[in-house]
């Protein structure tokens, strides 16, 4: 027992050195933002910050702004998660196969997933250009007028999540990839000795088998996209008229432009909140569907 104790204690020193690094650098930062957000802080005023209590939350309620940002974040989510994950399995299940070529084609399909993501959005930016991108030169190689990929209200979005899907697709496919090189063959074997048919074995036995590593991919590519600024930044600034204005960009221009600090925080507390509640569903289901199997 005295052995046991003991190696506890070991282990509690070893950790304790990674846990205070984990503290001062991510809860540290939380605790003085949720400080910061109970006051009127704007560094652009000649005035000291004072206690505003729950002002600039209740604020958030009203802001039409803030709405529309939340709105735009759970659109490019949806829109840009969903298609990796549609894309990334069924790109899994080619790279999975016996075709020949196909080391080389994975090798290649890792690359966009390594370029930074402000160099894909200046990348994207340039070739969606209205008036010199090679995509509107293509477009008007087949006699169609060159369209406002960046500028239209609705082309914009779909033009950032194209980009986003462009970049993060092949991460899709790598984690589905390794699930799939994972599973045992042997019970597919047996499976097919039993009767079962291709379709059969993929909704019965290969679609549940996978369900954790999708769960995964659907946390990370989630939550990352829900930060997602650097394309913003880089290809639309938020334009036209807020179209793709996701709520990090909001949160940016508010802190750093306007210098709104206490509103902004407010914003970054309700940001960590919302992602910390999706992340836990999700995660609650990955565990769920651990103890299951």
């Amino acid at each position: 027992m005295s052995q046991r104790l003991e190696a506890r204690r070991a282990a509690t020193i070893l950790v304790l050195p990674a846990i205070i690094l984990l503290l001062a650098l991510n809860i540290f930062p939380i605790i003085y933002a949720a400080y910061i957000s109970l006051h009127h802080w704007n560094l652009a005023s000649p005035n000291p910050p004072r206690f505003a209590g729950l002002f600039n939350y209740e604020e958030l309620l009203i802001d039409e702004r803030f709405s529309n940002s939340l709105m735009v974040s759970g659109q490019f989510i949806f829109l840009a998660v969903g298609i990796e994950l549609l894309l990334g399995f069924a790109l899994a299940f080619v790279f999975n196969s016996k075709l020949p070529g196909l080391d080389t084609l994975r090798k290649i399909s890792l690359l966009p997933v390594m370029a930074m993501p402000l160099v894909v959005g200046l990348t994207w930016f340039y070739m969606l250009n209205e008036n010199f991108g090679v995509t509107n030169w293509i477009v008007t190689l087949f006699g169609f007028e060159r369209q406002p990929f960046l500028t239209d209200q609705t082309l914009s979005i779909l033009s950032v999540v194209l980009t986003d899907v462009w970049q993060w697709t092949p991460f899709v496919t790598l984690v589905i990839f390794a699930a799939l090189q994972s599973l045992p063959e042997y019970v597919f074997e047996a499976a097919r000795m039993d009767g079962l048919n291709e379709r059969q074995i993929f909704f019965k036995m290969t679609l549940p088998l996978l369900r954790p590593a999708i769960l995964v991919v659907l946390v990370i590519r989630a939550v990352d996209a829900f930060r997602m600024i650097e394309l913003i930044f880089m290809m639309t600034k938020g334009g036209p008229a807020g179209a793709t204005e996701v709520m990090p960009w909001y949160l940016y221009t508010t802190g750093f432009l306007s210098l709104n600090l206490g509103y902004a925080a407010a914003m970054a507390v309700v940001m960590i909140i919302v992602v910390t509640l999706v992340a836990q569903v999700l995660v609650r289901k990955i565990v769920n569907q651990g103890e299951m199997e």
